[in-house]
């Protein structure tokens, strides 16, 4: 809910934490609470309230007068502008005790975690690389055909030539985009466009959000845009709801040519599970975590977690191109999958034949169906893996105790509505076993979870 601009006087405050969505919250002489950016735990600081908010006031740093340990000089100079970052100015350390505190706080309201007593968070999983670690990058674009991301709580756009988050051959293709006449002439037309790295073949896929409907001249000036700009391998055109290829049909259709515009993740092999280096392939559009690198190490942690629980059958309720079925069918665990994006369908399909897997079977179908279906067939599991967008799966909760399974994998980019889920799912008997932060997004106050619970 908004509230009216205030004119107040500057006022001398204590930052106790960052909450939820990068801000720190502190409290005015008068006891009303204060968010403020670019603030860190404990740093006494004078800020300016700006706006009154539903139970808070919105208020804007001035000076730091007793700045934390943990501060440090952001790498990026669009920092306190652009809107992507939130947390450059702490040290990579004091970013994770952020983040898991901001966790251990959402589960302790939500009543899943006990304010005082012996439940832990499992060790962080922190990522190797706090900065070039982003496979794909989304970028806002205005009327006059200038890219970048929009400004923090606004839609006034920062324009970028480079990110300090995404990895060098996304940089390389940004930096790059003043020099293409054909580019040029799309980007006007474009609301956004997303630079995808494809790992596995070194190419890089442009997907453009268009204003309006392709039209013909669009269509080969994305065939142009892909010759001019190395290593831009294809160039897809979303509009009305359709993903087009250059001058092809839609995307996936046989005449769009085989293969083209796919994204390759390598994924090493992990010996101590048996499992063999492969590749997952996703169409552009589809969804994937922007962490390579991270997001093995979670596939690996979640083999470590489910070790000697005897896990023989699994369904995976959003699985996606087969992120998580995969390896668990590799584990030798039959999978059941399922996910309402029919590219996504497509992709875990071809994923699991590539991978010699004859232990996966995929259906499209939203969550809530898949769940309803395989129930009232009979079909019971040991576990249930569930990976939902960021509002979570409330409806899907209720209809998870005839699956008959005692494990359940949560992941969660989301800490509110994670702890809000949890709640529901405890009412189903489930408790948790393990917890903690997998940091997808260093940086940036987006925060990551997994979950093993057992009935």
């Amino acid at each position: 809910m908004g509230g009216g601009k205030i004119v107040a006087s500057r006022e001398t405050v204590r930052i106790d934490k960052v909450v939820a969505g990068g801000q720190g919250l502190a409290r005015s002489a008068t006891g009303q609470v204060l968010l403020v950016p670019l603030v860190l735990p404990g740093e006494e600081v004078v800020v300016r309230p700006l706006q009154v908010r539903k139970g808070y006031l919105e208020a804007e740093l001035v000076e730091i007068i007793s700045a934390s340990p943990g501060r440090v000089t952001p790498t990026c100079h669009h920092f306190g502008r652009c809107g992507g970052c939130d947390l450059q100015h702490a040290d990579y350390p004091l970013q994770v005790e952020i983040k898991n505190g901001i966790l251990r706080e959402q589960l302790v309201q939500s009543g899943v975690f006990p304010a005082k007593g012996a439940a832990e968070l499992a060790e962080p999983l922190v990522s190797p690389v706090p900065f070039g670690y982003r496979q794909r990058l989304r970028l806002q674009v205005d009327e006059t055909g200038r890219w970048g991301f929009f400004r923090g709580r606004s839609h006034v756009l920062e324009a970028i030539a480079e990110c300090p988050l995404a990895g060098p051959e996304i940089n390389a293709v940004i930096r790059d985009f003043p020099s293409r006449p054909a580019l040029g002439r799309l980007l006007p037309n474009a609301q956004e466009v997303e630079v995808i790295a494809s790992p596995g073949d070194g190419k890089v896929i442009l997907v453009l959000w268009l204003r309006r409907k392709a039209r013909p001249a669009d269509l080969q000036a994305a065939v142009r845009v892909a010759a001019e700009l190395a290593p831009v391998s294809a160039v897809f055109l979303e509009s009305e709801g359709q993903l087009r290829l250059g001058p092809f049909p839609a995307a996936g259709d046989e005449k769009s040519g085989a293969g083209v515009g796919l994204v390759y993740l390598p994924f090493p092999a992990l010996p101590e599970w048996g499992i063999p280096a492969y590749t997952l392939i996703q169409e552009a559009g589809g969804f994937c975590q922007v962490n390579p690198e991270q997001n093995r190490r979670m596939i690996a942690r979640m083999l470590a977690w489910l070790d000697g629980c005897g896990v023989g059958r699994a369904v995976d309720l959003f699985c996606g191109m087969g992120n998580f079925s995969i390896p668990l069918g590799l584990a030798g665990i039959a999978v059941t999958g399922s996910d309402l994006q029919r590219s996504a369908i497509r992709s875990a399909v071809r994923n699991a034949a590539s991978a010699g897997l004859g232990n996966c079977t995929f259906v499209q179908a939203a969550a809530v169906q898949a769940a309803r279906d395989l129930a009232g067939s009979g079909e019971r599991f040991d576990l249930i893996v569930l990976d939902p967008p960021r509002r979570g799966c409330p409806e899907v909760i209720p209809l998870l105790a005839a699956l008959g399974a005692d494990l359940l994998l949560y992941i969660s980019c989301d800490p509110a509505t994670l702890a809000r889920d949890l709640a529901r799912l405890s009412g189903l008997g489930y408790r948790i076993e393990k917890i903690g932060i997998v940091d997808m997004f260093p940086q940036t106050a987006h925060l990551e979870s997994m979950v093993l619970m057992r009935k």
